[in-house]
């Protein structure tokens, strides 16, 4: 079917393409209204996303709008993120003027860890099951929990600060909040120290959510079938059918 061809039909939809249509993977063609509707959620260049992709994309960008509605920002880091404690989501802002109408809604629970850049190199790091880097939070000079000060420059220039935020989705595991892009700031002057505080009290903010997210994590399974097993041979012990040295030895060996 070729480009000028009126009657294209839209992959997604089943509607007509019309004449601004965008060719998809399969060799199939998809309407600008669809291609408009997936916005930000699709992630691939449109030539190479399937239909079926398009119509996960414009679902999940519908659910994100109605996320985004019902979202109540009970702390705000700067004009860049965004989190609703209550609903335990979080979001990062447009970088032009702070404002909501294109973030994604992120949930807590799939945070999997993080890290602060200076110019690309990792100052600060905690996540799921972990501490932040040399086991404190920041504080808000500057320094972290305990006196420890972690990997901070303190001279020259910075082009980039940002956090990269590891996700729990496999089509887009990767969020980056830019704190400072492009452009040169000396870190000994005010603005670099203002957003680097920003960029602190952010790291910290994920730590405390990914500590609070662990704790109120069930036992799996397996923790509870040890424990049965456990339970198990401590009976055959009380019933004198086994040792106590044949108990201990058989305990051992569940809980490695």
């Amino acid at each position: 079917m070729g480009f000028f061809d009126l009657k294209a039909i839209c992959a997604v939809c089943d509607g007509e393409a019309g004449l601004h249509r965008y060719r998809i993977a399969n060799k199939e063609w998809v309407c600008p209204t669809c291609y408009k509707k997936a916005g930000s959620s699709l992630k691939k260049f449109i030539a190479k996303a399937t239909a079926d992709e398009i119509r996960e994309a414009i679902a999940k960008t519908s659910n994100n709008s109605t996320e985004l509605d019902h979202f109540k920002a009970t702390k705000k880091i700067g004009t860049l993120v965004e989190f609703d404690d209550h609903q335990k989501k979080w979001l990062v802002l447009s970088e032009i003027l702070g404002r909501r109408n294109r973030s994604i809604v992120y949930r807590y629970e799939d945070i999997l860890d993080f890290e602060l850049l200076d110019d690309g190199e990792s100052i600060a790091s905690g996540g799921q099951g972990r501490a932040p880097i040399n086991g404190g939070y920041f504080s808000h000079t500057g320094t972290m929990a305990g006196g420890l000060t972690g990997k901070r420059r303190t001279r020259g220039v910075c082009n980039s600060l940002q956090i990269k935020v590891t996700m729990n989705d496999i089509n887009d595991p990767v969020v980056y909040i830019h704190f400072l892009k492009n452009a040169k700031s000396k870190r000994d002057e005010m603005v670099y120290r203002s957003l680097f505080e920003q960029a602190q009290e952010c790291v910290s903010t994920f730590q405390v959510i990914c500590d609070r997210e662990n704790n109120q994590k069930p036992l799996t399974e397996t923790a509870f079938s040890v424990a049965d097993e456990i339970k198990k041979f401590k009976e055959l012990l009380d019933d004198g059918i086994i040792t106590e040295e044949e108990f201990h030895k058989k305990k051992l060996e569940l809980l490695r």
